[in-house]
């Protein structure tokens, strides 16, 4: 791999025109230019595509539209289909980059070669860009030292012991081009698509865990349900028994129930956390001041979250 390889970045959209315009501008905006940006959009009927073609940069590809709506994993699968680079990640429309995200993770791989993703710790932000959480992922995992290396059955039986998906959502994981698996997507797995897919890139490989924050991650509390939460909970709790089935050797089955006993404790942390954001957003909109019907809301200049101002 050279110095500065070409990363793919698969943005997946449908109807994001809320912060589908920060999204790209945060893709965009990296410290690091060697980028191609694959916009892959769901048949959208908002304003989407009329932002994607507001950005005059040739390293944006808008695919084209399909004939139908796709579920997610068709998506993402014919977005990193269409991508070049030695390297891909995906962004959801929704979520940021920080700025020096690409330039690290790649570096990261560079300087591991055995390696074949890499994982950062996120920020957790809702619809009106506040922080919820401002360092997120690698549980334990994220010792005091800025970087690890763990193999694929060691990040195995951590995953299911703690009952949760410490590598976090794509946004925060950056994979080699050539360790990606065929199919792409399982699609058995919806909520654990993500995990799903990194252990099949892993594989008996090596991943590099970071425990800077360089991305944000974001929770809507129109997405939000205790009902989604369980599902969420139920399809873990069967994801860790595949897990102890592909590494039985390091996989028990007491981590197994270990892990499912977390899974619902954190299941029911969520809904919790659910029910703040809900309730949050909700004295939010109460109290969302008025628009003098010319630039944002008073009271509320420099607010947007962009990628320079999201650090801060």
């Amino acid at each position: 791999m050279s110095f500065e390889p070409l990363v793919s970045v698969v943005i997946p959209v449908f109807n994001g025109e809320r912060h589908l315009e920060a999204c790209l501008g945060s893709v965009l905006g990296q410290t690091y230019e060697n980028i191609e940006v694959v916009v892959a959009d769901q048949a959208s009927t908002d304003r989407s595509i009329e932002i994607i073609q507001s950005f005059a940069d040739q390293r944006v590809r808008l695919l084209p539209r399909p004939t139908e709506q796709l579920d997610l994993h068709a998506n993402w699968a014919r977005g990193l289909a269409a991508t070049t680079g030695e390297l891909v990640k995906i962004v959801c429309h929704d979520d940021l980059l920080l700025p020096d995200c690409l330039t690290v993770q790649v570096e990261l791989l560079r300087r591991h070669p055995t390696a074949v993703l890499v994982c950062c710790r996120r920020k957790i932000i809702d619809d009106e860009d506040r922080v919820l959480l401002k360092a997120r992922g690698l549980g334990y995992l994220a010792s005091s030292r800025d970087t690890r290396v763990i193999d694929a059955r060691g990040l195995a039986r951590a995953c299911t012991r703690q009952g949760a998906n410490l590598l976090g959502e794509p946004v925060g994981v950056l994979i080699r081009r050539s360790v990606l698996p065929h199919p792409l997507f399982d699609p058995r797995w919806r909520y654990t698509i993500d995990i799903d897919f990194y252990f099949r890139c892993l594989g008996e490989n090596d991943a590099v865990l970071d425990r800077r924050v360089l991305c944000c991650f974001r929770v809507s509390s129109r997405q939000l349900s205790a009902v989604l939460a369980r599902s969420q909970a139920k399809e873990l709790r069967a994801f860790l028994s595949e897990l102890a089935l592909r590494y039985p050797d390091d996989v028990s089955d007491s981590d197994v129930r270990l892990g499912m006993a977390r899974a619902e404790l954190l299941a029911r942390a969520r809904r919790t956390l659910y029910r703040q954001i809900r309730m949050r957003s909700l004295i939010a909109s109460i109290r969302k001041p008025k628009t003098t019907g010319h630039g944002p809301p008073m009271g509320r200049v420099g607010h947007e979250v962009t990628s320079n101002n999201i650090g801060r």
